[in-house]
């Protein structure tokens, strides 16, 4: 038996037949096409050909993209997923997060909270700073404890692109803690 990755293991719970794709018969093909993003080694490789137009389009999504966010948040987990495609896993999730269904766009929220951890390790492992930035902006629409998004910028500024916004430059509760 081959050794199987968590994003492999998040692929398991669904039967993706039954769920809603808006170009195909089911989402049947999803999960190949994730798997064959966390392979890639460049940026064309990384594109997500059968996730755009499929799960999501512009802003309207369909139920599929809950399970597409677990999945995503599964493969930031592992180290083997090459920077191209984490840049893709957070773009992906960075628009999950914003859809028009505001149900979804909260299951979506959810299933990154469950993996939180990971957005910070992006952040502090210093593989890119536009993947670090992503995750931030991810970990920002997310955590549930603003002191920790403070203290995250506090101790990870010089990890993030110098043109941050105003806003989240650190608060005072952030530089009492430090």
């Amino acid at each position: 038996m081959t050794a199987m990755n968590a994003m492999e293991l998040e692929i398991g719970l669904y039967d993706w037949s039954r769920l809603p794709c808006r170009s195909c018969e089911s989402a049947a093909h999803v999960p190949g096409e994730l798997l064959r993003m966390a392979r890639a080694r460049t940026a064309e490789e990384a594109e997500p050909r059968d996730i755009e137009f499929h799960v999501l389009q512009e802003s309207w999504a369909t139920p599929t993209v809950v399970p597409v966010a677990r999945v995503l948040m599964a493969g930031l987990a592992d180290p083997r997923v090459a920077p191209v495609a984490r840049h893709q896993f957070l773009d992906l999730l960075s628009s999950f997060v914003v859809v028009d269904d505001e149900v979804l766009a909260e299951a979506c929220k959810d299933a990154i909270r469950a993996g939180t951890w990971s957005l910070y390790e992006e952040i502090l492992s210093g593989r890119s700073k536009d993947g670090a930035l992503m995750a931030y902006w991810l970990v920002k629409e997310v955590e549930t404890a603003p002191v920790r998004v403070e203290w995250l910028l506090r101790v990870a500024r010089h990890m993030l692109p110098e043109d941050l916004f105003e806003d989240d430059e650190v608060s005072p509760t952030a530089q009492l803690l430090g």
